[in-house]
Parts: structure tokens; sequence; C-alpha cells
């Protein structure tokens, strides 16, 4: 697809390529993108600031293609949503999807979606696939991680980390999180709500708190309901006395996620573990 891409813009004329939904240029008004806008095209970072809010409607499929050296939050490209808002409005049968735009994707093939200081993030029914970093917040303020929420989204492959959060406390709830190199790490005074969530199946931890914070991430389905391989993957104060604990009990005893399409499947039993 990359390669197609890139032979048009060397025979086809501008216009053509607006038809195509190229994108390089920032977000500075607000605008939404509709299934008749789809395919998006994302070239290099593309920065939503100035208050602007872009919204993305079910059945949007954005491509992110491949860059080198764009001097972003990770390389490759990214949506930055800086001084401003994203949402992004799936459904369970026309999710929005945000992926590569290589001709064969494989993880880490683009940046990540970043989210930065009174910025706002709403996800619902979305896939983030095959990022270096599906999603990053940092520094948010309290009133954006008041505002802000990811919720039955699907993270899978990305080649540092599912979600990152830096000083930054929103509501994960309900996602599936899975073949990601970390699934979930926290940094700095960061604490977020990360409950009802399949975490699993990450290749190194599905839970790594790199911040002196103790951690809430109960209710959620590990892949398991062996104590000792959930807590081989998660990376806490008992690997490390600089940082906190990862409070997992009580835990899901089976998936909560639907995998047949982007929902509740059911709330599992829910099992309490107290490990002294």
């Amino acid at each position: 697809m990359y390669r197609f891409i890139m032979s048009l813009m060397l025979v086809l004329p501008v216009s053509v390529f607006s038809a195509l939904n190229y994108l390089q240029e920032d977000i500075t008004n607000d605008t939404t993108w509709t299934i008749q806008d789809s395919p998006v095209y994302i070239y290099g970072n593309i920065t939503v600031k100035n208050g602007a809010t872009l919204t993305i409607m079910s059945g949007v499929e954005v491509y992110f293609m491949l860059v080198e050296g764009d001097g972003g939050f990770r390389e490759g490209s990214e949506l930055y949503i800086a001084d401003g808002k994203l949402i992004a409005e799936g459904t369970q049968l026309l999710p929005v999807i945000f992926t590569s735009g290589g001709d064969i994707r494989s993880d880490g093939d683009w940046g990540c979606i970043a989210v930065e200081d009174d910025s706002v993030v709403n996800l619902n029914h979305c896939v983030i696939e095959y990022a270096k970093a599906g999603l990053i917040f940092w520094n948010l303020s309290s009133m954006s991680e008041m505002a802000s929420s990811v919720n039955y989204c699907r993270i899978y492959h990305s080649s540092e980390v599912g979600i990152l959060f830096y000083n930054s406390s929103p509501t994960i709830n309900f996602n599936s999180i899975k073949n990601n190199r970390y699934g979930i790490q926290t940094q700095g005074l960061s604490s977020p709500t990360v409950n009802y969530n399949d975490i699993c199946s990450n290749y190194s931890y599905n839970f790594r708190n790199l911040s002196g914070l103790n951690q809430d991430a109960t209710s959620n389905w590990w892949g398991t309901t062996n104590i000792n391989e959930i807590e081989a993957k998660i990376y806490d104060y008992y690997d490390n006395h600089n940082y906190g604990v990862v409070d997992y009990t009580p835990f899901l005893e089976s998936s909560y996620f639907n995998e047949g399409g982007i929902g509740d499947k059911s709330l599992g039993w829910l099992r309490s573990i107290f490990v002294p």
C-alpha cells in the first residue's frame, strides 16, 4: 500500500490527493471524518491543536504511513493531541481502526496516538494496532484525566507498549490489550483507573509499574487464574522497591471481552485472592 500511494504522488495532481484523504497538515479547526472519507492516510506527525476537535465516526479506517526521523514521541507517523480533543466513536460492528499503512503490517510500523496536557481523548469501540506505542497519555491535567476515557477498544501488536501513562491517570475500562511488548506501563505520578479489561498475552509484562505509586488493576482478566503466572507478568514493587505495588485482586476468572466484536462478553467470575 505504501509504494502504491507514493507512486501516485509522482504522477497525479494535488487535487487528486485531497480525494484520497492523504493528510500531512495539522488540524486547527473542528473536523469530522465519516465513513465516506475513509480510508484516511496520515503521513508524518499530525497535531490536533488550537482547541480543535477531531471526531472520527464508526467504520473509518486510519492508515499511518511509514516514515523515518520525524522527531515525534516515537519514530513513525503519529496523531498528536495538543490543546485539542479526539473523539473516535466506533460501534461493535463498525469500529474505528488505527493501523499501519505498510505493504506488510508488523509491530511498530508507526509511532503512536499521544495526548498531552489539557487535551482530551474519548475512544469507544476502536482498534489500535501495529504502533510502537498504541496510546500515550503525557502530563494530563486533572480536568483532562476526568474527561478522557478509553472503552471497548482493542490495542494489539505494539512493539513497545500498548498504553503508556506518564503523570496521567485517565479511565481505561472494558478493553482488550494483547500481543504488545508491555500491555500497560505507568510512570511518574500516574494512577489510572484500569478495570474490567483483558490484559494478557503480552510478550514481556502485562502491567509494568515504573511509578512510585500503587496501582489499582483489580477486576481484570490476566489470561489465567494461576497466581504465580499472573504475578510473573506484573512488574512492580516486588521486582524493584523504588516502585509501587500493582494490586490485581480481586481478578476476573474469565475473559470480559467479546472477541467476536468489541464489547461486553460477561463479567465472568470475580475472584478475590489475598496474597500474604
